[in-house]
């Protein structure tokens, strides 16, 4: 109860913050492709994604589209130590990557490192107001900023007009950050990626696919990025039992986080199912879902993999707001299983059969 009202108070005040800076300024609105942004290369560009894992890799598309569209450019990206694991996703197409640090010592660590640097632009790309992005950009005192149009559209020099965020994609969404520097999203590759050396995929394989085996491998992952992420142990067992009893040529294997080993040796003791050992790097597990013909997953980072190597997946959400889209796997095939209330605990199994019945079949 104390840490809920905490909560609420601590979101009212970043509210106030954000229609406080947000009301300093009248952006620019960039309704369309078209040079509004003058810069010549080489510029100096700095992107901010400072949240989560997901995040980064939804936005892969984005950055990719700026290193074609600017060569000779320095881009940088802010990030954290919530989502700098998959720094991988991103190096082919950036310079450089500042961690910043919650907390007023961190700030003023990531505020002299960017005004050292005398960035020309700042890319915002939160799709929700953010007063970590404000103080960034007021950090960077770059010429231009761009953003989405939002409640703190004040701290941007341009900004696009916010998708429909019921119906439109995250990727789509942010993509149209594009738009002030004449890249037309529609023209442009927007699928995700993530790098794998030759070295990658042969261990990848190697433990993946059993020896003289050509059966096809579902993978089963059982963690999530909390515990209201996850399934429950029997309802686990239960898809498994059911999928080795109704697809008898394809192999299931078991796939975990190292904190959730326990849970999967039981499962696959249970199941009889070979267990796959946790990883010890993201691009290891990467590497891993790259080798699957199918995915389950209540995980929905992990679910941006699968989309980034084409696996079709079986994902969980909690799809609690009408007016926001679950993060669904981008132009890939998914067959999602969703909840409007609770956790995903709650999604009855027959319904994640019916999808696991579906993808291999």
């Amino acid at each position: 109860m104390a840490k809920s009202f905490l909560k609420t108070i601590e979101l009212a005040i970043r509210r106030s913050f954000n229609r406080h800076i947000g009301a300093q300024r009248i952006p620019i609105v960039v309704s369309s492709p078209q040079l509004a942004i003058a810069v010549e290369d080489p510029v100096r560009i700095l992107v901010l994604r400072q949240d989560r894992i997901g995040d980064v890799l939804v936005s892969v598309p984005v950055i990719r589209a700026l290193r074609a569209r600017f060569p000779a450019a320095t881009i940088d990206m802010v990030m954290s130590p919530n989502n700098i694991t998959v720094r991988d996703a991103v190096d082919p197409f950036i310079n450089d990557v500042i961690i910043h640090q919650k907390g007023l010592a961190g700030l003023l660590r990531t505020r002299r490192t960017l005004r050292a640097r005398r960035y020309d632009v700042v890319i915002d790309l939160m799709d929700n107001a953010s007063s970590t992005s404000a103080l960034l950009i007021r950090a960077s005192r770059a010429r231009y900023a761009v953003g989405i149009d939002k409640e703190n559209r004040g701290i941007y020099t341009h900004v696009v007009p916010l998708a429909d965020r019921s119906s439109v994609h995250i990727v789509d969404r942010i993509a149209r950050l594009l738009w002030p520097f004449a890249i037309d999203p529609v023209a442009t590759d927007l699928h995700l990626a993530f790098p794998l050396s030759e070295e990658d995929k042969e261990r990848a394989s190697s433990i993946m696919r059993a020896p003289s085996s050509s059966a096809k491998i579902f993978g089963v992952n059982i963690s999530g990025s909390d515990i209201s992420r996850m399934y429950s142990e029997e309802g686990i067992v239960e898809i498994i039992d059911h999928c080795r009893r109704t697809h008898p040529t394809v192999e299931v294997v078991v796939m975990a986080a190292a904190q959730h080993l326990d849970m999967q040796q039981r499962i696959g003791q249970r199941t009889v199912c070979r267990v796959i050992p946790p990883t010890s790097s993201f691009r290891a597990w990467a590497a891993n879902i790259a080798q699957l013909d199918g995915f389950f997953t209540p995980d929905t980072s992990s679910v941006h993999l699968a989309s980034a190597f084409n696996v079709p997946s079986v994902v969980l959400f909690v799809h609690d707001r009408a007016d926001l889209m679950p993060w669904y796997p981008y132009a890939s095939v998914c067959f999602p299983v969703e909840t409007t209330t609770g956790t995903i605990a709650e999604i009855p199994v027959r319904d994640i059969i019916r999808a696991v019945d579906q993808l291999l079949s």
